[in-house]
C-alpha cells in the first residue's frame, strides 16, 4: 500500500503461480476496502508463461480480445476477456527489459485504455517460438507466431511504446517513474 491509499504490484515474471498470487493480492486489497487505484509494475519482467499472462488480464482487462496469435500460415488464435468492466484505475510501469508476456498484458491495457503505461518502451519481444532438437546437444530455435494486441499491432522488434515516457533518474533519490505514476492516480483521484 502506498500513499493515498494506492495499492502497488510488482510482477518479476509470468510463472505458474503467478496468476493465483496477483489473484490473492486482488482479493487482499478488496478486503481491506482502502485502496482505489494501484499501480502494476512490469519493470525488468522477461515473460512467462502466456497462460498466466491471460489470466491476469482477465482480471484487468474489460470484454474483448487480450492477444492473438497469427502464424505463418496466417492461422489466428484469440485470448479474450469476459470482464465487464475494469475495476479499478491503473497505471502500469515499464522499461527496456519489459519483455514477451509483460509486454502483451500492457499492450493490452494500453488498447483498451483501462489504464495508463509509463517508463521506457519495452524490448520488443513478440515472436512465438519452438525449439528443435538436433544432433547431441545442438538444437534450432524457430518462430513460428507472432504476438498482436487488441488493435493489431505487432509487439515484436518495436515493443511497447508508454503513454508518458519517462527514465529512470539513477543519481535521484526516488524512483521517478513510481513518483510519475503517483502523480497521475492521484490526479485521478482529485477529479473523481
Amino acid at each position: 500500500m502506498l500513499d493515498n491509499n494506492i495499492g502497488y504490484i510488482q510482477i518479476v515474471s509470468f510463472s505458474e503461480d503467478t496468476a493465483n498470487e496477483f489473484k490473492w493480492s486482488l482479493q487482499w486489497f478488496k478486503k481491506i476496502k482502502v485502496w482505489r487505484h494501484f499501480v502494476l509494475d512490469l519493470r525488468n519482467n522477461p515473460g512467462g508463461l502466456l497462460t498466466t499472462c491471460v489470466e491476469i488480464a482477465k482480471k484487468l482487462v474489460p470484454k474483448g480480445e487480450i492477444v492473438s496469435i497469427v502464424d505463418k500460415q496466417g492461422n489466428k488464435e484469440t485470448y479474450s476477456s469476459s470482464l465487464e468492466a475494469p475495476e479499478y484505475p491503473l497505471v502500469v510501469l515499464i522499461n527496456k527489459n519489459s519483455a514477451s508476456a509483460s509486454e502483451i498484458l500492457s499492450g493490452a491495457i494500453q488498447d483498451t485504455k483501462t489504464g495508463t503505461i509509463i517508463g521506457n518502451t519495452s524490448y520488443g519481444k513478440g515472436s512465438v517460438q519452438t525449439i528443435l532438437p538436433m544432433f547431441e546437444d545442438d538444437a534450432v530455435k524457430l518462430t513460428i507466431a507472432k504476438y498482436y494486441t487488441p488493435s493489431g499491432r505487432s509487439i515484436d522488434g518495436t515493443g511497447i511504446t508508454p503513454d508518458i515516457e519517462i527514465n529512470l533518474d539513477e543519481n535521484a533519490t526516488s524512483d521517478t517513474q513510481l513518483d510519475k505514476a503517483l502523480e497521475v492516480l492521484k490526479a485521478q483521484l482529485n477529479n473523481n
